[in-house]
């Protein structure tokens, strides 16, 4: 016979009613259990589905954008081949990244083996455009001194007469993309461009970029405008199929036809007018980018570039883009160093005629010494 203890004595009603609360303890736990596990499985299979949707659209993306990219700078797998160079690793990547012992521009201004980087830009109507769709209507370097947080705006009227490289006969600098072109291709333009500012300035020319009107307009519209402040109306009536451009003094926001206009107007001042103007809306693209982080977000540069893969032109990588964007980022523009080569005593120009009676423009004393001594020392 088994004895209990007054506190242990069986009762099997209570065992029961124990076992009943045990049971429905027991069961509820299972079905918190089970919706836990429902809830996880669903969250883990959203989380699945979006990585999916961000894996395959990213990878479109990045697809896409190195189709456009290759288009943009004329080598194969540029975007993936940025990317890997912007990893946080050292050395080689699969024999993508540069070997051993080559050095890019970026690479010797962060050892502090260059101090200043120099970029042409070059403004054509376009491919197809009949009225010189090659032609430089816009030759401007670009200089940064990223240490001193200095920048400067050299233009180079397109009137010039010069030396057409790899050609034994004178004419317009803004000629020099066009033979290039017909030589070879874009990149021949680009190349022989920048021989001739070389020549004429007696800088390095680091990168180098052709960008087109359309490419020009919607730049300018995909940032939703740019700002700028005239002291004076500006008024051009007769030069432009589209019609008049008109602007009251003062501060206002135009969008890229306007500003296009703007840029490109010289009926009522001159050649020389038109690059003030340039580059006061180079500058102002260069406000607008960066106040809304555009600029040194690559993946916003590739969206703007992958709409006009034929139109803009660079032999720059997308990673040497990101970094020059990081260098001119905190750039005060009101410090920015312009200088317009032109015809008034500090010019350094005076006007001539070639042998075809077409106006040119040459160097004081027939040689650019002058101008070589401005463009190196505009820092000082």
């Amino acid at each position: 016979m088994v004895y209990y203890p007054p506190e242990k004595q069986f009762d099997i009603e209570r065992i029961v009613n124990q076992n009943d609360d045990d049971f429905v303890d027991s069961k509820s736990d299972k079905s918190e259990k089970k919706n836990r596990k429902k809830l996880s499985k669903k969250i883990f299979n959203s989380f699945v589905i979006v990585f999916l949707i961000l894996f395959v659209s990213g990878g479109y993306l990045v697809f896409k954008t190195n189709s456009t990219f290759d288009k943009v700078t004329g080598k194969e797998n540029s975007v993936i081949k940025s990317i890997i160079k912007m990893l946080p690793i050292n050395g080689t990547f699969f024999q993508i990244l540069p070997t051993e012992g080559e050095t890019s521009t970026i690479d010797k201004l962060k050892r502090n083996e260059l101090d200043r980087l120099n970029i042409l830009l070059l403004g054509i109507r376009g491919v197809g455009d009949p009225n010189g769709g090659l032609l430089t209507d816009t030759i401007m370097v670009v200089s940064i001194k990223p240490k001193e947080e200095k920048l400067a705006l050299i233009s180079i009227p397109r009137d010039l007469y010069v030396e057409i490289p790899y050609h034994d006969y004178n004419n317009k600098i803004n000629e020099a993309y066009a033979v290039g072109t017909m030589d070879g291709g874009w990149q021949k333009g680009l190349e022989y461009s920048t021989v001739a500012v070389e020549h004429v300035t007696g800088l390095d020319i680091h990168y180098s970029m052709s960008v087109d009107f359309e490419a020009f307009k919607e730049i300018i519209d995909t940032l939703g405008g740019i700002t700028i402040t005239l002291n004076e109306p500006f008024v051009e009536t007769n030069q432009f199929e589209e019609g008049v451009i008109e602007l009251p003094k003062g501060t206002q926001t135009i969008d890229g036809a306007t500003a296009l206009l703007f840029a490109r107007a010289r009926f009522s001042t001159n050649d020389f007018d038109r690059a003030r103007r340039q580059q006061q809306v180079l500058l102002a693209v260069k406000e607008k980018a960066f106040g809304l982080g555009v600029i040194s977000n690559p993946l916003k540069v590739v969206s703007i570039l992958n709409s006009f893969g034929n139109h803009i032109k660079t032999d720059a990588e997308l990673w040497e883009i990101k970094d020059i964007a990081e260098m001119i980022k905190e750039i005060d523009i009101k410090e920015t160093r312009k200088k317009v080569f032109d015809t008034t005593n500090n010019g350094y120009l005076y006007s001539s005629r070639d042998i075809n009676g077409a106006y040119i423009l040459l160097p004081k004393g027939d040689n650019f010494n002058n101008i070589h001594g401005v463009c190196r020392g505009i820092f000082n």
